[in-house]
């Protein structure tokens, strides 16, 4: 008799456990679900989702008829990536020219002069103070050249920046998606020009820098008319341009804060 009742009591017990487990499971599935509708809603109030167009910033782009005068207008940015209520975004077309470094030199992105041009030039330039006020600091990894060793240099902090090498690799799907077309402002500034390649939209492509080193020191890598990273060895033995090479775009990158008050690109 002693036997039955403490072998009933285990199994009462065991009864207790197996219902206190599944009642904290099915809080816990509760609590998670909750938890990601919370993160979805965060995520849909704002309505912008990666390989969105947005529009931020305005800089000179079309010509306007008749004169040597150029319409500022707002800049259009493709979302890359979005993490935490921030977007990593980058200028849809090319905007402007300008050197790596004005001189002949073995160079790192922290110390090159496009660095400082896009930091103070273009940021000051292209964005209002409200505007500012939404882009962040970021920590920039400069790595190595992944085929050549070249030193990529020390990590930097920016507001704006060029992708990596391995980034334009990351954030497109070919060679196409890289292509990027040229402003009018941009051909006057003096930008490399392929008459041939042409998008949809008809507008003509160019090369635009990429912040990481090419196959030396005084070389850095870019992106062709044709949409190509320059990464591999040409006739001559080297990739990538001359720091100091002339008529290569930039396409801006930063990273912003998303607010209701960024306006998306319809298709």
């Amino acid at each position: 008799m002693e036997k039955e009742i403490v072998g009933l009591l285990a199994v009462l017990l065991c009864c207790v456990i197996v219902a206190s487990c599944q009642k904290k499971g099915q809080e816990e599935t509760t609590a998670s679900s909750e938890s990601k509708t919370e993160t979805e809603t965060s995520e849909e109030d704002d309505g912008i989702s990666e390989g969105d167009h947005i529009l931020f910033g305005t800089y000179p782009q079309s010509a306007m008829s008749g004169t040597d005068t150029f319409e500022t207008e707002p800049i259009e940015w493709r979302v890359l990536e979005i993490r935490d209520g921030k977007a990593l975004i980058m200028s849809e077309y090319l905007l402007d020219v300008t050197m790596y470094y004005y001189d002949m030199a073995d160079i790192t992105w922290e110390k090159s002069s496009i660095r400082k041009w896009l930091n103070e030039k273009f940021y000051d330039a292209a964005f209002s103070d409200s505007e500012k006020s939404l882009i962040q600091t970021a920590t920039i990894k400069n790595d190595d050249n992944p085929l050549y060793g070249t030193p990529g240099g020390n990590d930097t902090e920016d507001k704006v920046f060029c992708l990596s090498l391995e980034e334009a690799q990351l954030y497109f799907t070919g060679t196409e998606d890289r292509m990027s077309a040229l402003t009018d402002y941009a051909v006057s500034r003096g930008a490399s020009v392929n008459e041939e390649n042409k998008p949809e939209n008809g507008m003509k492509t160019g090369w635009w820098w990429l912040r990481t080193p090419a196959s030396s020191a005084n070389r850095a890598a870019e992106v062709d008319c044709f949409g190509n990273i320059d990464t591999v060895k040409n006739a001559d033995g080297v990739d990538g341009c001359l720091v100091f090479s002339e008529g290569i775009c930039v396409r801006p990158v930063v990273w912003i804060t998303l607010t209701d008050s960024i306006e998306e690109v319809k298709p």
